[in-house]
């Protein structure tokens, strides 16, 4: 018999702790987040024009469109690491419109010559053949630069809008500008 109850004690002060935690934690605050959500994607209107008419009426250098699959990981690890910082939000905001383009899904949108097309053929039209891609256009509506691949380095992301925006796409690679860019943090 007294070995039956040293069994059964530490088995009803297991649950018993189970319990109380259980409980406790039900009635607990969740943690504060100290990361912002990831609103610099803009609720995208799927027409290329509109979107431009927005960016010029904002005094902005165009848009950055990030071409993405829902299954895509490296997408999903730029949104939660890159695009949720306060930084780059701060940074691209007034800059860009930032659209992100699903390459897989079923929705048209309209492109700059006003034709309907699926986000599969317009993703093909900026020579998009990996996710993630960061394509930036000006307010024509040209190609100012392609970014193929992810970028898990907000700093370097905000690089690559410096890189854009200043006009350094055909003076140098965005290889060399990071290469200049870390030596001068270096100094």
């Amino acid at each position: 018999m007294r070995k039956t109850n040293r069994l059964k004690r530490p088995l009803i002060c297991a649950i018993l702790l189970s319990i109380w935690t259980s409980v406790s934690h039900a009635y607990s605050r969740p943690p504060p987040s100290n990361s912002p959500k990831h609103d610099l994607l803009h609720s995208f209107s799927q027409d290329i024009t509109a979107e431009l008419a927005i960016a010029k009426q904002h005094n902005k250098t165009g848009l950055l469109l990030f071409f993405s699959t829902q299954h895509c990981p490296f997408c999903q690890r730029m949104k939660s690491t890159v695009f949720n910082q306060a930084s780059v939000q701060q940074y691209f905001k007034p800059r860009f419109q930032v659209i992100e383009i699903d390459i897989e899904s079923q929705l048209t949108l309209t492109n700059q010559q006003q034709k309907r097309i699926s986000y599969r053929s317009f993703a093909k039209t900026q020579g998009v053949r990996i996710t993630p891609t960061i394509v930036f256009l000006n307010l024509s509506g040209e190609r100012l630069y392609k970014h193929a691949g992810m970028i898990a380095n907000p700093t370097e992301f905000m690089w690559l809008g410096e890189y854009v925006s200043k006009g350094h796409t055909s003076e140098q690679s965005f290889a060399q500008f990071k290469r200049h860019k870390r030596k001068m943090l270096s100094q």
